[in-house]
């Protein structure tokens, strides 16, 4: 699944910044406070009956140095990528969301904390 798209859409909503505190695929060590967005390991599906069409999911990291900014940052992400029946960059999303509640862990070096959620998507590519 194209992440950019997704990415673009936090943007436009004043989520994030591309490059600077939004990422994907890649959070850069030295971002104390960003987003990132992660293509799934198992990847998309593809159903060759219905082309165009896709499921699956991707991951929303969130790193902050604090517990309530970082929950304050993922409830932003995951509202603004709660999507039903619309278009998104290049596909018509007809939903994404959260799976599960944030899982938060420690990230070790510079004691940051790091808040995962993965997003299920179905959605149809327009382009």
């Amino acid at each position: 699944m194209n992440l950019l798209d997704f990415a673009k859409r936090l943007q436009d909503q004043k989520v994030g910044v591309m490059g600077k505190t939004l990422f994907i695929n890649m959070l850069p060590i030295e971002v104390g406070l960003g987003v990132l967005l992660r293509n799934s390991l198992e990847g998309t599906a593809i159903d060759y009956e219905l082309p165009n069409y896709s499921k699956g999911a991707f991951q929303i990291i969130v790193r902050a140095p604090s517990y309530p900014a970082g929950e304050a940052l993922i409830n932003q992400v995951t509202a603004a990528l709660t999507i039903n029946s619309e278009p998104v960059g290049g596909y018509f999303v007809n939903y994404a969301r959260p799976r599960t509640e944030p899982v938060v862990f420690p990230l070790s070096v510079g004691n940051l904390l790091e808040f995962s959620v993965y997003v299920d998507v179905n959605a149809y590519r327009m382009k």
